[in-house]
């Protein structure tokens, strides 16, 4: 289920692959017009064809209003995984409790175990009064900037480009960071799950945590 506009539908075409990749079926893929009011139609749809998941990218304000109207509804669901309004800290307050269980796309997360990770988080919440999904990344390339100065000797912008193509900078707030000839360094997306105000992660898992955190289904009944 995604918003009714360009973006979402390379979004719904990646998952319809790897869906066909891994043996899933979607028992319902349509679109929905943002900011919809009304998603009792769509909820009649996943209960008749017993749904037992839901992935959706969706709006902030559309994301409250289905969780609700789901919840309302009595639609079980062992799972639900959103993207895009599933994240910001305003879903989570929106919702109290009933934000429990979701889980949700990000970039980053204070819980990584990556260096300097949780002090960062604290100090970005003592600021902002919020957590953040994605500071983390932006914090690393400051650090990566100043490594790669360092390694290159030189505020020259060629040298510093230099170095920082092809290179490799460990022990950022982002974890171990490795360029490629072209510049890019690839990070995947990481799976967060609501619970009792807190995002936990959920994937990948974080190495040598010492109370790792296990993705919890919905309950049915």
């Amino acid at each position: 289920m995604m918003i009714d506009n360009q973006s979402a539908f390379g979004f719904g075409e990646t998952f319809r692959h790897w869906a066909k990749e891994h043996g899933y079926q979607f028992v319902m893929d349509e679109p929905y017009p943002e900011m919809t009011k009304d998603f009792s139609s769509y909820i009649l749809k996943m209960k008749a064809a017993e749904a037992d998941a839901l992935l959706i990218l969706a709006a902030p304000t559309d994301a409250i209003t289905v969780m609700r109207q789901i919840k309302d509804a009595n639609l079980k669901l062992r799972y639900i995984h959103g993207w895009a309004g599933f994240w910001p800290t305003e879903f989570m307050q929106g919702l109290g409790k009933d934000a429990n269980y979701v889980v949700h796309d990000g970039f980053w997360t204070e819980k990584s175990g990556y260096p300097g990770a949780s002090e960062l988080g604290v100090r970005y919440k003592k600021a902002f009064g919020r957590d953040s999904v994605s500071v983390g990344q932006t914090y690393a390339a400051v650090q990566i900037l100043a490594m790669a100065i360092e390694k290159a000797g030189s505020v020259s912008s060629e040298k510093v480009r230099n170095a920082v193509f092809g290179g490799e900078f460990k022990g950022t707030t982002n974890g171990d960071m490795k360029f490629n000839d072209k510049g890019l360094a690839e990070t995947s997306s990481i799976a967060l799950q609501w619970w009792n105000g807190e995002r936990m992660p959920v994937w990948p898992p974080v190495k040598n945590a010492k109370n790792p955190w296990k993705l919890k289904l919905m309950p049915v009944e």
